[in-house]
């Protein structure tokens, strides 16, 4: 079992430093959540389909199932699995674990026993947190299963009414009339155990303590320009380091959560028409298909104020028609990671130029430089690695030491895998990422600019580009597309447009497949690894 007692910790050093300089307050979630509660008792903590939830309420269930948890032996820095979607539901476990002092390990809607194994297991789980079974998905008789497999494996709780035979029910543990425990988390205490990709053995896992997780929203909010009485709506969601890191800037700044459970352009339309939405986070492709169908004609969209698309490359011309769109909106990118937090992002009222084509600056209190391959810095204006450091950087990845060994330089900079120029004002432009860049005979084709172009036909609606091995060239370049419905096109459809966006021929794909949907992760980026199955 790898469990996170030994997880890599920031430095004292560095934690005096970050304290210094402000971005750490020691801080916790649970002073936040007593904060706004006591503060703002009647404000609608979130609102969504099954109506609203003030901050009152939320922190009377909060503590309700910290109570209950510590009634059935779990305690401070145990770790405990969750798998909700955004919902009343995932607030009160997320809230009732931070109250507790255990750790949250956030798991993927999409994701099976296969995936959820591995990932308990590399945290040393002591419970797990589910939905009810549905037609599709036996949540807790697979979370069941686990327990007979995973010797830490103790409890299965469900967000349900009436909890199945051998598991408790989230929302009666929530009722309970036991005060909070004793051993309240400090600053210092772990939050979340976030993974960022895979489900191998040797997960790549990130621990976030209380403090940490805080301090970008902190330093954030101001530049984001999120305020008391705002309504956020995340389209990215919780379980994501994206959407978690909505979720507790919505709480430091005294907002509402608007809550969107499942994902469907129709969904996001509705949660912003009808809880009057100002600011949104989401991934391109969250509003793509919205665009491409016209989907957004006739909707009452003007409450939203701000709109921060991240996750995956934004393509320019899609930020400047959303935020046609939405018409009173400004919309702008941001860069984040689960090893970061929100790392780099475009000031809410940067000229339009700036917040459609860049990431925008780093947040207050990080650096961000772009290296070569022997990560020497380099001149403004240069296409490079991306590279960052400073207080919202993790210290490593938990029980994973060759992970660790090439995920920093010696000087001690983060080596993110993208690649991005720097201007001289300091505004930072993703041009792609390392693993990405295609290498046929010799010549390296960086797809990003390509797949913008593909974007732009009226045809498509996502393009994708990934390598595909060949004798004589090493590799070559194939495009996955889809479509919009009923819409057509061709290898031939291809080049035509290519040459008339002024891309050089000798970058053009040289393999079309149409294909009714992207492989995607929770956060809507597209899964390049499984796309080069199809073709390999």
């Amino acid at each position: 079992m790898t469990g996170i007692a030994h997880a890599p910790r920031v430095s004292d050093e560095d934690k005096r430093r970050y304290r210094a300089e402000g971005s750490w307050r020691s801080d916790t979630v649970n002073a936040w959540l007593d904060r706004q509660a006591e503060a703002m008792p009647d404000r609608p903590a979130a609102i969504g389909p099954d109506g609203a939830i003030s901050y009152r309420e939320l922190h009377a269930r909060a503590v309700g199932l910290a109570g209950s948890l510590a009634r059935l032996g779990l305690a401070k820095g145990d770790v405990v699995g969750l798998q909700l979607p955004n919902s009343f539901a995932f607030l009160i476990a997320f809230y009732g674990l931070a109250r507790l002092g255990a750790v949250a390990a956030t798991l993927h809607m999409p994701y099976r026993g296969g995936e959820i194994e591995p990932l308990l297991r590399h945290g040393a789980a002591r419970a797990v947190i589910c939905g009810p079974a549905t037609e599709a998905y036996d949540a807790p008789g697979t979370m069941l299963g686990l327990c007979r497999r995973l010797p830490s494996l103790d409890h299965v709780i469900v967000a349900a009414e009436a909890a199945p035979e051998g598991t408790h029910g989230l929302f009666a543990l929530a009722n309970g009339s036991d005060g909070p425990p004793r051993a309240a988390p400090g600053p210092e205490d772990p939050l979340v155990l976030a993974f960022t990709s895979g489900t191998s053995a040797a997960p790549k896992a990130v621990l976030r303590d209380h403090e940490a997780a805080l301090a970008n929203n902190h330093r954030a909010n101001p530049v984001l320009g999120m305020v008391e009485g705002d309504a956020v709506l995340s389209a990215a969601p919780f379980t994501h380091i994206f959407g978690l890191g909505a979720m507790t800037a919505t709480l430091v700044a005294g907002a509402t959560a608007v809550l969107m459970p499942v994902f469907s352009p129709e969904a996001l339309l509705d949660a912003i028409e009808r809880h009057r939405a100002t600011i949104m986070f989401g991934a391109p492709a969250h509003v793509a298909n919205i665009l491409k169908e016209g989907l957004h004609r006739g909707r009452d969209l003007g409450s939203m104020r701000t709109v921060y698309l991240g996750g995956a490359l934004v393509p320019p011309e899609l930020a400047r028609g959303w935020e046609a769109a939405l018409g009173n909106a400004r919309v702008g990118q941001l860069f984040g990671m689960t090893e970061s937090l929100m790392t780099i992002f475009v000031p809410h009222d940067a000229p339009a130029e700036r917040r459609h084509t860049t990431i925008g600056l780093p947040t207050p209190g990080l650096e961000a430089r772009v290296a070569d391959d022997a990560d020497s810095a380099l001149p403004p204006g240069t296409e490079g690695q991306l590279q960052i450091r400073g207080f919202s950087v993790f210290p490593g990845y938990v029980g994973n030491d060759a992970a660790n060994a090439e995920a920093f330089t010696a000087d001690g900079w983060f080596r993110t895998g993208d690649l991005a120029e720097i201007d001289a004002a300091g505004y930072v432009r993703i041009t792609g990422r390392v693993k990405d860049v295609i290498n046929r005979g010799g010549i390296k084709i960086n797809p990003a600019e390509i797949e913008y172009a593909i974007v732009d036909h009226d045809a498509v609606v996502q393009a994708a580009i990934v390598p595909v091995p060949d004798p004589v060239y090493g590799e070559r370049a194939c495009l996955f597309v889809t479509l919009q419905p009923g819409a057509a096109f061709t290898f031939e459809d291809m080049t035509r447009h290519l040459a008339a966006s002024g891309i050089a021929k000798l970058r053009w794909p040289e393999r079309l497949e149409v294909i009714d949907e992207m492989p995607a992760t929770p956060t809507r980026k597209v899964m390049k690894r499984e796309l080069i199955k199809l073709v390999t």
